[in-house]
């Protein structure tokens, strides 16, 4: 679902946050800002759609970009949230693709980062499907 959903106005700041070159950035830009579908209705006349967020399913450039856009949780999470304390480490979170796992010793710890899960999801259009 979160792949779906990502803004493009977020992936295109996470790629100049990263400092990804220029002329990569726009390329990007230009492949995300002409995108559209066609629904065809019951009289038969396509409706064009231009489609604002998600990226593109397939494409081997959407894991990247969807990590990028990711990215600032996953440091906010591990800046800001308690985690897993094992032996030396402390582990926040596990992310993969569109899969993410928050990782707490406390209820309190958890509920903190939930927090910081749904202000992130607020702020970049992000939706998640917490059943999972």
């Amino acid at each position: 679902k979160a792949f779906n959903t990502v803004s493009h106005q977020h992936m295109m700041s996470g790629l100049k946050k990263r400092g990804v070159d220029e002329h990569f950035i726009n390329l990007i830009q230009n492949m995300y800002d002409n995108t559209t579908t066609h629904i065809k209705t019951k009289d038969g006349i396509p409706t064009l759609i231009k489609i604002l967020k998600g990226v593109k399913q397939g494409d081997p450039l959407s894991p990247l970009l969807f990590n990028l856009a990711l990215d600032p949780l996953l440091c906010r999470l591990e800046k800001k949230g308690k985690g897993f304390q094992h032996e030396m480490f402390t582990i926040t979170a596990m992310a993969f693709a569109e899969d993410l796992v928050l990782l707490s010793n406390s209820w309190e710890g958890m509920a903190h980062k939930i927090t910081i899960l749904e202000t992130f999801c607020d702020l970049t259009g992000l939706k998640t499907q917490g059943e999972k």
